[in-house]
């Protein structure tokens, strides 16, 4: 078992992981017109980060988000990391999605103090919303090793990107005046460690089951559609935890505003449900900040982790969901860093 705080996010609705939960909690959107235009000269509506100058685009962008996430650490948290030890797992868009690129992009950056970000055995995941969670199996496997002290994860993404926006619009996929059914484009960047324990009091989650799969039957093919990666997923992220999905008393996912990501919630629950239970709240931030790209994954546990700490999460056990439209899917399922202590 591993623990992953958050210990800094930077989204539309907060500069904190405490600020932003709380405002996706109250349901505070941040949604209004971005200075883009779809195909049909309409502008488009996204959720941007106020802190970013408007003209910034491309890997300009990317990098003050990230930069804002570095800074945002609280100097007293900073201080108790072993900075320059710690695998550093950065998580990105998939490399088939349009948009600007990171790699090469861990070297450059700086931790508090300016010590330097990444330590050894580093890694990247290109595999969109789904990076998260295949990044914290990575580090649970790290840390198997007595030598690695802790294990970085950097998640950051933009759709507010005319690159981004047009493949999304000729796509049929941006929510647009004329489409419902569409996504609407967010941006966030958040900074996770990964441990053996617990960081302090720092909110965290600790993890108990990973699932990762890969859906052949996307939203850009005909193929049969039966959540067959989703169910796949969760369904290994249950037996590894030795628990089953009527034990989950919350879950949280990445669904952007397309029915077909509803859908496949829909069915993998369905499919894994064997007994009835009164509810099982599903918690989507992208109500919120719309679609955060690679960075949706992180946002759900910190999400999870404040829901707990605050005591306002209706139980102990959540599953978390990532799933990208390209085909990576991936599960975890997480409990309050008390829960299976004792």
């Amino acid at each position: 078992m591993v623990f992953v705080s958050c210990v800094s996010l930077i989204c539309p609705v907060g500069h904190s992981a405490a600020s932003a939960a709380a405002a996706l909690r109250a349901g505070i959107a941040a949604f209004a017109e971005t200075g883009y235009r779809d195909v049909q000269g309409e502008p488009i509506v996204g959720a941007t980060v106020p802190a970013l100058d408007p003209e910034l685009r491309g890997q300009a962008r990317l990098l003050a988000l990230i930069r804002l996430a570095l800074d945002a650490m609280e100097p007293p948290l900073a201080a108790q990391l072993p900075w320059g030890r710690m695998p550093l797992i950065l998580c990105t868009r998939e490399a088939e999605r349009p948009g600007s690129r990171l790699n090469g992009i861990a070297g450059k950056l700086q931790g508090p103090g300016g010590a330097p970000l990444a330590g050894p055995r580093n890694a990247h995941v290109a595999s969109g919303a789904a990076s998260a969670i295949q990044a914290v199996a990575m580090a649970r496997t790290l840390l198997a090793d007595p030598g690695v002290p802790a294990c970085l994860i950097l998640a950051a993404d933009s759709l507010i990107d005319a690159r981004v926006l047009h493949w999304l619009d000729v796509g049929q996929r941006l929510k647009t005046r004329e489409r419902t059914d569409g996504v609407i484009p967010g941006e966030a960047a958040c900074l996770a460690v990964v441990t053996r324990e617990p960081l302090g009091e720092t909110p965290a989650v600790s993890v108990h089951g990973i699932g990762v799969a890969t859906e052949s039957a996307t939203v850009f093919n005909e193929e049969p559609f039966r959540a067959e990666a989703m169910k796949s997923a969760v369904g290994d992220a249950l037996r590894e935890s030795g628990l089953a999905m009527h034990d989950v008393d919350f879950r949280l996912s990445d669904v952007a505003g397309e029915s077909y990501a509803f859908e496949e919630l829909a069915l993998a629950q369905t499919r894994l449900m064997r007994k009835v239970r009164p509810s099982q709240p599903l918690w989507h931030a992208a109500d919120c900040i719309g679609d955060c790209g690679a960075a949706a994954g992180l946002v759900q546990f910190a999400w999870a982790a404040q829901a707990f700490h605050r005591r306002y999460a209706p139980g102990p056990v959540a599953a978390l969901h990532a799933a990208s439209a390209l085909g990576p899917r991936a599960a975890a399922v997480v409990a309050s860093r008390e829960w299976g202590r004792a």
